[in-house]
């Protein structure tokens, strides 16, 4: 039986089929903001209704482009274009276009839950260094189905939408047909410029005109859009400067040349800085920021380390992105989504990380990451930040250890990271980074589950084998003989992730992380700081410090025990910050100038309640040191003065 026929000019099927795919595009937000409703301060329906009206001239330019060839083929002032060869070949091509429009921005979904923000071209090139990217993408079916089933439907709606129709010849002569392209061609490219009568196209920040909340912003783009706009990498993938206060005020608000005790004395002890994927603090019992009425008994191991440790309490990861824990924990500088270092402008820049103080010392450095070599830019972060040794899935090459999608599984690497470093002169530093806590939470095959809470494939169960590997790698450690003489750091890349539909999935919630110190010889005494605030670039100046580091260096971060430690953490989603003081958590606008939201997280951890009535004068403070710190921070990272060799060079 066949189809219906419909028979129109290429003109009108042109337009048709351009406003099909535009349309599939709108719609296609709903079900952005309907997975992503926690997140996007959307008070109703109709506010999102109104959201997605304005988000319209930025679906009309990002159709536009990635329609520009089809509309093109079609609008060519010549008689051929109404042939039936060639509307079949532009058809092909108007499939092609709009099926990838729809898939970056369907698939976009459930990733903006891990960055925080719609898509950029940075977290593209991050995604696709991952030489294997093909399996970890087949491995998400089972999670996401549903986002390649939405898929599947568009494309399905563009097909049936789009194939009945017949184009018969326009009887018109060839100098309407050039009217006619000059016509499409003018509204097509004012389209994508987004707006008439301006000399600067669309751009990502007008859609903060449309908005009355920061979070708003990402209903209002779409990812396609994001991704076009963000392609120019000198600009898309920098920290532009900002600046509040003047030279002097500056100086007097933050100082981030660190100059060392008149005591200090370089101790020759080993570092060891394990890194947890996903390893939010929610998930220990010791460590949550939430108080639990009873244990969940996920990780005993960290448990008991911990009690055994110095403990801030509150430590608060810069980013959702591993590139970016890994950049502040080793490179000692926040990272704030989407920026990511290693594909940034900045990636040559000389830096005081200490890694590259502690090699210039002695220290022999190696990084233990069990991926593909430059699996979303890893191991490439970790040499930028001087570790000299690299210990990638090359490196292990045990492929019976593979657990088929990022790495070598944690148990195994825990046991190869003690024989390593056993074989390793004194003293070193060295960092082991996790992988098995990540979707799809693989674990091995066939392994004994027991023992734990969540023997099911889940964040739980990732986390518990993971705990088990800090056990194995604890106990193997201990009969070594450099575990005397090594102080331990643990902490996380990032919060978990994976806490949608949770009550605890919020900022304040979501974004702690462990930091512990272990001297298994007493050296440092056991106890819990929760007086204070810490950021995971912190660590590295907290670890020289702890060390006894003689010489004047530079970071951003500061000595988690000192007196002068910083008051506030950070954390970017869609150019706005929201900042974390002792007392308060606040939503910044997106120009940093004010606060949109506060909360009082310690009677509400859950960011439920915004205040109308809290302490201005520690708000204003606090907005005030979080100034400061992006101003200084910028300057530093643009002027390439984040170290001591660069600070005394002359700037313009």
């Amino acid at each position: 039986m066949k189809g219906i026929k419909i028979n129109t000019n290429i003109y009108t099927a042109t337009i048709y089929q351009f406003a099909v795919a535009l349309i599939l595009l709108w719609l296609s937000r709903f079900a952005f903001a309907w997975y992503n409703w926690e997140e996007l301060s959307c008070d109703s329906f109709a506010s999102l209704l109104k959201l997605s009206l304005s988000g319209l001239r930025f679906d009309l330019s990002a159709a536009l482009y990635f329609n520009v060839l089809f509309l093109a083929m079609r609008i060519m002032p010549f008689k051929f274009t109404e042939r039936p060869v060639y509307i079949k070949v532009s058809n092909i091509v108007y499939l092609v276009c709009n099926s990838l429009l729809l898939a970056i921005n369907i698939g976009d979904i459930p990733y903006f839950r891990f960055t925080g923000s719609r898509l950029r071209w940075s977290n593209v090139e991050n995604i696709f260094t991952d030489s294997g990217i093909g399996g970890i993408m087949l491995s998400y079916i089972g999670d996401y189905w549903w986002v390649y089933l939405l898929v599947i439907i568009a494309v399905v709606v563009l097909i049936t939408a789009t194939l009945p129709l017949r184009v018969h010849t326009v009887k018109i002569s060839t100098a309407w047909r050039c009217v006619m392209m000059l016509l499409f061609a003018g509204a097509c490219f004012s389209g994508m410029r987004g707006h008439l009568g301006r000399g600067i196209p669309l751009a990502i920040p007008d859609a903060a005109f449309a908005v009355d909340k920061a979070p708003q912003i990402n209903v209002v783009l779409n990812s396609p859009f994001c991704v076009l706009r963000s392609l120019n990498k000198s600009k898309a993938n920098t920290e532009p400067v900002v600046e509040f206060f003047g030279k002097e005020e500056l100086c007097a608000l933050r100082n981030s040349v660190h100059n060392p005790s008149l005591n200090a004395n370089l101790c020759k002890r080993n570092v060891v800085i394990i890194i947890i994927e996903s390893g939010g603090a929610v998930f220990s019992d010791y460590l949550s920021p939430l108080e639990k009425v009873e244990e969940s008994g996920l990780m005993p191991v960290l448990d008991s380390l911990a009690r055994k440790s110095v403990v801030f309490k509150h430590t608060f990861a810069c980013s959702r992105s591993s590139q970016g824990g890994a950049t502040a924990i080793l490179a000692g500088f926040p990272a704030f989504d989407p920026f990511y270092f290693m594909l940034s402008p900045y990636n040559k820049n000389e830096l005081d990380s200490p890694a590259w103080l502690l090699g210039e010392n002695g220290w022999s450095s190696v990084f233990f990451y069990g991926c593909k070599h430059g699996s979303f830019n890893i191991d490439q972060t970790a040499y930028a930040a001087g570790f000299r040794e690299i210990v990638d899935l090359e490196t292990y090459g045990n492929m019976d250890d593979f657990d088929g999608n990022w790495g070598v599984f944690d148990i195994p690497m825990a046991k190869y990271v003690v024989k390593h470093l056993s074989a390793k002169e004194e003293p070193f530093i060295a960092s082991w980074f996790t992988i098995s806590a990540h979707i799809p939470f693989n674990i091995p095959d066939n392994w004994d589950t027991s023992a734990f809470k969540h023997p099911e494939r889940s964040p739980e169960r990732g986390m518990e084998y993971t705990d088990q590997a800090l056990g194995v790698f604890f106990d193997l450690a201990s009969k070594e003989p450099w575990f005397m003489n090594t102080t331990f750091v643990i902490t996380a890349d990032h919060g978990s992730r994976d806490l949608k539909g949770r009550a605890e999935d919020t900022d304040y919630i979501r974004n702690h992380i462990p930091f512990l110190i272990y001297a298994p010889d007493g050296s440092i005494k056991p106890r819990m700081i929760d007086d204070r605030i810490i950021s995971q670039h912190d660590i590295g100046p907290t670890v020289l410090s702890l060390l006894g580091y003689n010489r004047p260096y530079v970071s951003v971060g500061t000595d988690a025990f000192s007196a002068d430690s910083t008051i506030v953490a950070m954390v970017r989603s869609e150019g706005a910050f929201t900042v974390f003081s002792s007392d308060y958590t606040i939503r910044m606008d997106k120009d940093m100038n004010r606060a949109e939201q506060v909360f009082c997280h310690t009677a509400d951890p859950l960011l439920q309640r915004p205040l109308s009535v809290y302490d201005t004068c520690k708000v204003e403070n606090a907005v005030k040191e979080a100034q400061a710190f992006m101003q200084d921070f910028s300057l530093r990272l643009n002027a390439d003065r984040l170290s001591i060799k660069k600070e005394n060079i002359p700037t313009e």
